[in-house]
């Protein structure tokens, strides 16, 4: 079989090297989660430009605000793992995610490799702060920052001092607790090599849009 993936940026440094050296690999923007109907719009472009009859594309996604609600393609079988995010990927499963929230509904997800993408909370708070007098900017960013207490750094086991030190500055500039905490490739690493269980992944034939779940 043929298997091709589309995958955002914020998950490609952990599929793409689990992929044959001569796969078709699609790499998307973060920045496109600004948007979501234009992450839509995107995806269907690139999954149309892709497709082959009896081919698999593997979305590097999860549902994304759902975005990726409707989603389909004409002629190959789509498979995406049933979690939230990126951020459910890296944890393992929607339920570690939605576990952790519940715990802590103000925690904010970063991985060392979102950190220059400029798609970031703490980026987002510094666009045209220069045109904000000096005695407002507290409030600007103490507002923007009012539903998060912890900053939670995702490890793979591969994270660099320096990303940790940015990461340690940023929680204590803006006053969050700074938690590290493990990541879970299994489900990430089962995408690209199987099995795609029903309860993990969405399988979905030509014509079958994907759902919301």
């Amino acid at each position: 079989m043929s298997y091709k993936l589309i995958v955002c940026r914020a998950l490609a440094h952990v599929l793409e090297p689990m992929m044959p050296p001569d796969a078709m690999i699609r790499v998307m923007d973060i920045g496109l989660h600004v948007d979501l109907q234009k992450l839509k719009s995107r995806l269907l472009n690139e999954i149309a430009d892709i497709e082959e009859q009896g081919a698999y594309i593997i979305l590097g996604y999860g549902l994304c605000g759902r975005a990726l609600e409707g989603v389909a393609s004409g002629r190959s079988t789509l498979v995406l793992p049933r979690v939230d995010d990126c951020v459910g990927a890296l944890l393992g499963s929607r339920k570690r995610h939605k576990d952790l929230l519940k715990q802590n509904p103000g925690c904010y997800f970063l991985e060392q490799n979102w950190l220059n993408t400029g798609c970031i909370v703490f980026t987002e708070i510094m666009k045209g702060m220069e045109r904000v007098p000096p005695e407002k900017r507290g409030n600007i960013v103490k507002s923007m920052l009012r539903h998060y207490n912890s900053l939670v750094l995702l490890d793979s086991g591969d994270l660099l001092p320096e990303n940790e030190a940015i990461c340690l500055d940023y929680a204590r500039q803006y006053k969050m607790n700074l938690i590290s905490l493990k990541t879970e490739l299994g489900l990430l690493t089962r995408l690209i090599k199987g099995p795609w269980s029903e309860e993990e992944f969405l399988v979905l034939p030509p014509g079958r849009p994907v759902p919301l779940f």
